[in-house]
């Protein structure tokens, strides 16, 4: 069998010699005049779908020809996401995050009117209270003139966690529109969390709380207002 398998190698070798000896000579064979000649080069950035208009689906660029080059035009498709955290993680731009609350849909705006009570005064499930949060995100290139993006206000407002430790948010009760969570904070990881209180249609049941504290709970989710704490997925 190994004698059977060396006898078709060596016919395969003997079979693309000459092939490979023809392209080796086509190689290296100096090219016509005029075929590269140019002083410059070209590089077209394609858009994938994301300019402004159809007509700039293709930016281009030129550069004058480095000594040794081969190559006048090409095509490049940017990977957008990895160059943004390239110059991210090197500290050339900064990322800013709003997240807007669209407030509710129809029917979870019926039932947030109801305060998750029905007509009869029985308890009703109120599946439709969660809002709807978009995020909208900026990209600002850090120099020296916008200051690097530095701000007093934010530095001292809204100070980051010390290297691996979250700052801690503020104690008290969040919701969802679904669940009722109480805050925590673990100061051994320095991590927070959320804890399940309740559900909350039974939190808007609950005889030990007051109507207007009820009432502004559902004002909020049904208002619009900017979300406090924002946990992404």
């Amino acid at each position: 069998k190994k004698a059977a398998e060396r006898r078709v190698e060596a016919a395969y070798d003997a079979a693309v010699k000459g092939y490979d000896a023809r392209v080796a000579s086509r190689t290296t064979r100096p090219s016509p005049a005029g075929a590269s000649d140019g002083k410059y080069q070209f590089v077209g950035v394609v858009h994938d779908g994301k300019a402004a208009k159809k007509s700039d689906g293709v930016t281009w660029y030129a550069r004058k020809k480095p000594r040794g080059s081969k190559w006048n035009v090409r095509l490049v498709h940017v990977n957008r996401d990895a160059v943004l955290r390239d110059l991210f993680l090197k500290g050339k731009v900064d990322v800013y995050g709003k997240y807007v609350n669209e407030g509710l849909d129809a029917a979870a705006f019926a039932a947030a009117e109801t305060s998750g009570e029905d007509a009869d005064g029985g308890e009703k499930e109120a599946p439709g209270l969660k809002p709807l949060i978009k995020a909208h995100y900026e990209v600002k290139e850090r120099s020296w003139k916008t200051l690097w993006n530095f701000s007093p206000m934010r530095f001292f407002a809204t100070p980051s966690g010390s290297f691996w430790r979250e700052r801690r948010i503020d104690p008290g009760l969040y919701t969802d529109g679904t669940t009722v969570y109480e805050s925590v904070y673990r100061y051994r990881d320095g991590k927070n969390g959320m804890k399940p209180v309740a559900k909350l249609s039974n939190f808007l049941a609950s005889p030990g709380l007051g109507y207007e504290e009820k009432m502004r709970a559902v004002e909020r989710l049904k208002g619009g207002d900017e979300p406090d704490v924002v946990v992404e997925k």
